[in-house]
């Protein structure tokens, strides 16, 4: 199906993301006194302008085509995926909020940035977990051949909105920084 290849650049990026962003919040749990709270504004910048703009804009629109195959609305494999968003834009919220306050100086946020960030990585570990054995099995059981290219029309019209707001390369770039601020750490 081509709909899960759509989706391997953008799963590829983000278990990159996950290992470096979920390597800094170990560390950051372990007590490394080396940890800076820039480290996890740049990854909420990440979430906020990858994740968020692109990667569940997209995810949506496959939870819209589920909805129109008939899987309920409110449970199952669409509520779970609602409720996942839902967990990891709360937890980056709170990421966000918690690494501006532990770099202007709360020692205290500190702590709240650890749990944010272990709650955001592995809410987004369940949902690309979820999207590649479940989802795209079941759109590959209930979707046509023939609406295929009506939803790779919709998955690239994201793309193509994000590509006029955003330079793909800048998230690459942020990766490589936060890669290279945590092998610091060591």
């Amino acid at each position: 199906m081509r709909i899960a290849k759509h989706f391997r650049k953008d799963q590829e990026t983000l278990q990159r993301f996950l290992d470096v962003f979920g390597g800094g919040s170990a560390m950051l749990g372990g007590g490394n006194k080396n940890v800076q709270p820039g480290f996890f504004i740049h990854g909420s910048t990440f979430i906020h302008e990858y994740v968020d703009a692109s990667f569940f804009r997209k995810e949506e629109l496959l939870i819209k085509v589920l909805e129109d195959a008939g899987f309920p609305v409110n449970s199952g494999v669409i509520g779970n995926m609602k409720d996942e968003h839902a967990k990891c834009k709360q937890a980056a919220e709170l990421l966000s909020k918690a690494a501006s306050d532990w770099q202007g100086g709360d020692s205290g946020a500190r702590i709240e940035v650890g749990w944010a960030a272990s709650e955001y990585t592995s809410t987004l570990r369940q949902n690309l977990d979820r999207l590649k054995n479940l989802v795209f099995p079941l759109l590959d059981q209930n979707i046509s051949p023939e609406d295929e290219p009506t939803i790779l029309e919709g998955l690239n019209q994201i793309v193509l909105e994000n590509s006029k707001e955003i330079d793909a390369g800048k998230y690459i770039k942020l990766l490589e920084t936060l890669e290279e601020e945590l092998s610091d750490w060591k």
